[in-house]
């Protein structure tokens, strides 16, 4: 009972601070209101700094208690700073609206589209409830399913020997020792670490963490981005956003093979190439078609640079990102007749350029990740 009731506090914790890292990044941007993008954008960006933060803590070998008050900060700071700027936003609604105009005529007091109930309803109907029983489906799945392959004996693990040793990534999951050098392939993937650091601050064991709080939080912010990419095809009809969730779910299930994203997105959820392969690469797509619809949105551009780096956050094979970005982008760029959208496609791969320089440098022994 202990350990359920900290993961339903892990879980409703980390989605409010993807949400207020999401409301922050759209503030900033200047971007609508959207609330499913506003969570993909937060988990994103989330991850994207956590990448830049932790990185270099695990080099400097710094501990994970220092390394979780660190974050920790962080995360109050960022909560605090989105708390008030929507508290501002609604005061500042909230007076433009009873502000009377020139002629003394009282403001706008009609509610603004989309903000009752009766509005959602009517934009999804009942496909908004099959979509959501759809989502908690899949999250049943991924909880009571137990997956033991040396996969998952390296995610659990490597939260597990950072928690008990209070390291970051600083012992072999897999028989205890110390590492002498770390290698490269896995020391720039800080995803493990981000499970091992709300291990130590609210007590989660590592399993639990790893395999039913994470998974759940991967699995919804996986159908979100389905959805946006409904939602931009279907020309904003939600009903058929909702559908499309519903059925790619049932195409999910039916992909049996060892390596297709439905395997890895039903049975290793809590993997970082799963995270990959259902997130950052969807969100690419995502991208893509949001370039097409709005040439001329840059925002789009900096959406794919913090999904590029996040990338890195989950997996070492985030080094195929230039080409998932070249096949993903460069056609619309073409299409929109853009070359700067070319020369963004470049600068979008850097990051995962870098990593793979750092990664055969390592590999054919030009440098070396002391790890001691």
């Amino acid at each position: 009972m202990k350990e359920l009731c900290l993961a339903c506090i892990g879980f409703v914790l980390e989605f409010a601070v993807f949400y207020a890292v999401g409301s922050l990044l759209t503030r900033i941007l200047k971007m609508k209101k959207d609330v499913s993008l506003t969570f993909i954008l937060g988990y994103l960006t989330y991850f994207a700094v956590f990448e830049l933060v932790t990185v270099p803590m695990t080099l400097k070998w710094v501990s994970l208690t220092t390394a979780a008050c660190i974050w920790a900060g962080l995360m109050i700071i960022t909560v605090i700073v989105a708390i008030i700027c929507a508290v501002k936003k609604k005061t500042k609604d909230k007076y433009s609206k009873n502000l009377p105009d020139a002629a003394g005529i009282s403001g706008d007091i009609t509610p603004k589209k989309g903000n009752s109930i009766s509005d959602i309803w009517k934009r999804h109907s009942i496909m908004i409830i099959i979509a959501g029983a759809v989502v908690l489906l899949q999250c049943l799945i991924v909880i009571f399913y137990k997956d033991t392959t040396v996969d998952a004996a390296y995610y659990v693990g490597t939260v597990s020997t950072s928690v008990y040793t209070d390291t970051l990534g600083r012992y072999n999951p897999y028989n205890g020792i110390i590492l002498k050098v770390f290698q490269a392939r896995y020391v720039f993937s800080a995803y493990p670490m981000n499970n091992a650091v709300w291990c130590r601050l609210l007590g989660i064991h590592p399993i639990v963490q790893a395999k039913l709080v994470m998974s759940c939080m991967n699995m919804i912010t996986a159908n979100l981005i389905i959805y946006q990419i409904g939602k931009r095809l279907f020309d904003g009809n939600r009903k058929k956003a909702d559908l499309m969730t519903v059925f790619t779910c049932v195409l999910q299930l039916f992909c049996g093979t060892i390596y297709s994203s439905g395997t890895f997105f039903f049975t290793r959820s809590y993997e970082g190439k799963a995270i990959l392969a259902n997130i950052a690469i969807p969100a690419v797509l995502m991208c893509a078609i949001w370039y097409l619809q709005e040439k001329n949105d840059r925002n789009v551009w900096i959406v794919l640079f913090i999904t590029a780096v996040s990338a890195l956050t989950f997996s070492g094979s985030a080094i195929i990102f230039p080409i998932v970005i070249a096949a993903g982008m460069a056609p619309v760029a073409v299409m929109n007749k853009k070359i700067s959208g070319l020369v963004y496609c470049v600068v979008c791969m850097i990051p995962s350029i870098l990593y793979a320089a750092v990664f055969f440098a390592c590999r054919i022994g030009l440098l070396t990740l002391a790890a001691s």
